[in-house]
């Protein structure tokens, strides 16, 4: 995946922009006030330029920089504080106080466990695959391993497998913890897509879980599936689907699968 170490949309990033555009706008200022100081004072009174003459010039060159230097000024602080910085993503969209979430494994979760992740049975026309379905799937996926856990489901289509889900949560997966407390989640939304070469990549409604949900299309040999994602602070997901022929339809299926594999109570 193409990641970016990076990231323009975080807080930090916009406070350095801001102070950036405080000092050219004081340079700027500066400059003005230097290099028009010859000018300002008008000419040299001689016998063509009385000294009264001269000395009115000077006046009106001298209101016209002090009308300029703060219009420069306004400029250049509007510009500094139009800067807005995103938060990180643990902070921008809070999962729960104090998340426990339930592995895929079964293990038996706590009494104060609100919240469980595991890939939903079915979504629409997709049906989960396991057991052997599933293990002959995930040998014939070639790469690294993924961050998280891994499902493949059957489509409506006529191909093998319609859907991959991948889902990551801070819990299982120590990087995603991390890069939650220093990038926002705009950051994470673009490494996904352009480290899958995603192209017409459009925002959706995430649900009420929050966040971020975007999808974009994907080129394959077999066809163009559809690659979707979302994420919070606790959760960096995404699903491939193969058998979806828009991108507000794949959203729609994505939050479906979001909502049925992310259950909170």
């Amino acid at each position: 995946m193409i990641t970016s170490s990076i990231d323009p949309d975080s807080q930090s990033f916009a406070a350095g922009q801001a102070i950036g555009a405080l000092l050219v706008t004081a340079v700027a200022v500066a400059v003005i006030r230097v290099t028009t100081k010859a000018w300002r004072r008008g000419p040299v009174p001689t016998g063509a330029v009385t000294a009264e003459q001269a000395v009115a010039l000077a006046i009106r060159r001298e209101n016209i920089v002090r009308g300029v230097l703060p219009a420069v000024a306004a400029a250049g602080l509007i510009r500094a504080f139009s800067y807005e910085g995103e938060p990180p993503a643990a902070e921008a969209a809070p999962v729960l106080q104090a998340p426990a979430v339930q592995a895929p494994s079964g293990a038996a979760a706590s009494p104060e466990t609100e919240r469980a992740v595991d890939a939903a049975p079915r979504v629409g026309g997709y049906r989960l695959l396991s057991g052997a379905e599933a293990t002959e799937y995930e040998q014939m996926t070639s790469g690294k391993e993924p961050s998280g856990e891994r499902w493949f489901h059957d489509g409506p289509g006529e191909g093998p497998v319609g859907a991959v889900l991948q889902i990551g949560t801070v819990e299982w997966v120590a990087e995603s913890a991390e890069a939650n407390r220093s990038h926002t989640m705009a950051h994470e939304m673009r490494n996904v897509f352009a480290g899958a070469r995603a192209t017409e990549v459009a925002a959706f409604e995430a649900g009420p879980w929050g966040g971020r949900l975007s999808c974009g299309s994907m080129a394959s040999a077999t066809g163009r599936p559809i690659l979707c994602a979302w994420t919070d602070s606790g959760t960096s997901a995404r699903v491939m689907l193969a058998d979806e022929e828009s991108l507000s339809g794949a959203a729609e299926i994505a939050l479906r699968f979001r909502s049925g594999s992310d259950k909170r109570d």
